[in-house]
Formats: structure tokens, C-alpha cells, sequence
């Protein structure tokens, strides 16, 4: 009797024995499943954010570019502004000092003709070729001799001077006329020429200050964006190593959780159909105890150790 019953006990301890090792496998199991599951689901974000930052990251360098363009664009205006400025002061310097160089030789022009005018109309004045004028009239008279020799002959010019085309003094007014003419254009053309000057450094100095606010808002907007894709580059760099460290992770569990001669469901059926026989063998031997009166069973169990062993 108590050969069976330690049978019995035997085969209790390997049922209970088989049914520790499924748990602490069924155990070992689930926390193989979450660390794989976690694991990959970390996997697949940080594969995902890195996707993302590459994108962004992208898109800020071709933003960047078009910055950098428009900046150097707006850089190259200015420049043309600045020549073009430069320019037209030259040229309204140069044409400032040549119109003033005209004016005064105009000036200077109708100063001499008119000189040389007042000088011929006193000769003819006095000569008596040109009428003088009633208040020229009442100056003292001139005392003469009774029988003055100039006046056995009377004295004749040569030609009139008042003639419209041939008269001298006809002719220095119409030069007079012509230099005066002259000098009136002279200061319409330099007001014309300012004015257009002083607009157009006007409207260049607007357009220059756009571009140099526009170049400005442009840097400002590069740098803002080169530093948030240098951000990106960190952290993307960041995820990259975590990405790593979670791969590595990965391949550690594989040893425990992954590799094997055989599947977690093979081993769980195997060791079920394994706790199924014994229990079936146990179930045997409490059903030939209860059958067999008490001298077989005393008998059996006289028999030696080696027969129940191999049994």
C-alpha cells in the first residue's frame, strides 16, 4: 500500500511540477508578448517621428533656399538702386554746373551786348541818327563857335541804325533778344531737370527702403528658421539613438522570447498531453485499487522493487 501511494505521490509531483513550468512559461510568455508588443509599437513612433522630422526638416531647407534667393535678390536691387543713384548724381552735377555755366554766359552775353548797345545809340544819339528822346532834349545846350569847320560838310553814317535787318542796333537787340531767350531756357530746362532728379531720388529712396525692410524681415525669417531646423536635427539625431536603443532591444529579446528548438504553442501542448498521461496513469492505478481485493494487492506489492519501477 504504500509503495502505490508513493506511486501516486510521484506522479501528483510531476503533474504539479508540469503545471509550474507552464505557468511560470505562461507568465514568462505575457511578459515576452508586452515587451515585444510595447517594444514595436515604440518602434513603429519613433520610425514615424523620424519620417515626420525628415519631412519637416525638408521642407524648412527648401524654404531656407527661397529665402536666401529672395534676400540675395532684393541685396542685388539695392545695389542697382545705389548705382543707379550714384549715377543720376553725376549726371545732374554735370548738368547742373553746364547750365549754370550757360546762364552766366548768357548773363554775361546781354550785359556786353547791351554795354555795346547803349554806347552806339549815345554816338548816333549825338550824331543825330537816332532821335533822341524828349526828356534827352532838356539838357543845357553846347556852346559852339559862330562858324564851326565841321559843319561846312554834314556828317552822314553807314547805314541806319535802327534798320530792321541791317541796322546795328536792331541787330545787337535781336542777339540781346536771342541770349535772353537763351537764358530763360536755360533755367526752365535746369527747374525741369531738378524736378525730375528730386522725384526720382524720391521714388528710389522709397524702393530702396522696401527692399532694405523686405532684406531685413527676409534675414530675420531665415535665422528664425535655420535655428528650428537645427532643432529638428537634434532631436531627430535624439530619436535616432532611442530608435537604435530600441532595436537593439529587440534583438536581446529574441533569445528569450523569439529563438527555440520549438513555439511556445508546441511546448504548452506537449507538456498538456504530457499532464494529461499522468493523470490518466493515476487514474488507472486509484480504479486497480479499489478493483483488486487486499491479498493480490499485498501480493503485487511483494514483488520486487524492480518490477514496480519499471512498470
Amino acid at each position: 500500500m504504500n509503495a502505490f501511494s508513493e506511486v501516486n505521490n510521484m506522479i501528483e509531483q510531476m503533474i504539479f511540477r508540469l503545471m509550474d513550468e507552464q505557468t511560470n512559461e505562461d507568465n514568462h510568455k505575457n511578459w515576452c508578448d508586452k515587451e515585444l508588443s510595447k517594444t514595436e509599437s515604440s518602434k513603429d513612433d519613433k520610425t514615424d517621428k523620424i519620417k515626420e522630422l525628415s519631412a519637416d526638416i525638408s521642407k524648412l531647407a527648401g524654404t531656407i533656399q527661397e529665402l536666401m534667393e529672395e534676400i540675395e535678390d532684393a541685396q542685388i536691387m539695392i545695389a542697382k538702386i545705389n548705382g543707379f543713384m550714384k549715377e543720376a548724381t553725376e549726371i545732374r552735377k554735370t548738368g547742373k554746373k553746364e547750365n549754370a555755366l550757360a546762364i552766366k554766359d548768357a548773363e554775361d552775353a546781354q550785359s556786353a551786348v547791351a554795354d555795346a548797345t547803349s554806347v552806339l545809340e549815345t554816338f548816333y544819339k549825338e550824331s543825330g541818327m537816332i532821335e533822341k528822346e524828349p526828356y534827352e532834349l532838356m539838357q543845357d545846350p553846347v556852346k559852339l563857335p559862330e562858324n564851326p569847320k565841321t559843319w561846312e560838310s554834314s556828317y552822314t553814317g553807314v547805314a541806319d541804325p535802327k534798320n530792321a535787318k541791317t541796322g546795328i542796333i536792331s541787330i545787337l537787340k535781336a542777339v540781346a533778344s536771342d541770349f535772353a531767350r537763351m537764358e530763360a531756357d536755360t533755367r526752365a530746362q535746369e527747374e525741369t531737370d531738378q524736378k525730375a532728379y528730386d522725384e526720382e531720388m524720391s521714388s528710389s529712396e522709397i524702393e530702396k527702403s522696401r527692399r532694405a525692410k523686405e532684406n531685413e524681415m527676409k534675414s530675420l525669417e531665415k535665422k528664425r528658421m535655420t535655428e528650428k531646423m537645427e532643432q529638428l536635427k537634434k532631436t531627430k539625431k535624439h530619436v535616432s539613438a532611442e530608435l537604435e536603443a530600441v532595436n537593439q532591444y529587440l534583438k536581446d529579446l529574441e533569445p528569450a522570447c523569439v529563438e527555440g528548438d520549438s513555439t511556445y504553442e508546441d511546448r504548452k501542448k506537449a507538456r498538456q498531453k504530457e499532464i494529461d498521461a499522468l493523470k490518466q496513469a493515476q487514474g488507472i492505478l486509484q480504479d486497480a485499487l479499489k478493483e483488486k481485493p487486499k491479498e493480490s494487492m499485498l501480493n503485487q506489492l511483494e514483488k520486487p522493487a524492480g518490477f514496480l519501477q519499471s512498470h
